[in-house]
């Protein structure tokens, strides 16, 4: 409270960590690695009891040149407060493995 904004701000790491765990379900949940975070950037404050909302976008995939059933996506996460002002980027990696091959599909889960 007794910063210059007046109220609690949500440590960025938290930021960070909370919009990685959204994106799980939709980009990564498959994934064999994390492979890499770059340019994270915290473009705006986010305070306690802000919402917080996340988005993600493809950039690229590449097949992966050590590992035959699996290809290298990189994407773009944003996460934007509930007045959809932008607190928070960063760029992943992840090897993802080919369809058929993860290892929810090799169990049958």
């Amino acid at each position: 409270k007794a910063t210059e904004f007046g109220r609690t701000l949500v440590a960025s790491g938290l930021t960070v960590s909370i919009l990685g765990g959204m994106s799980v379900s939709d980009v990564s949940q498959k994934g064999i690695a994390n492979l890499g975070w770059t340019d994270i950037r915290m473009t705006a404050p986010l305070f306690a009891g802000d919402t917080l909302y996340g988005e993600t976008e493809v950039l690229s995939k590449r097949l992966s040149k050590s590992r035959t059933n699996a290809g290298i996506v990189e994407v773009k996460t944003t996460g934007k407060n509930q007045c959809g002002v932008k607190v928070c980027e960063y760029r992943r990696t992840i090897l993802i493995p080919f369809r058929g091959h993860a290892v929810e599909d090799v169990i049958d889960y």
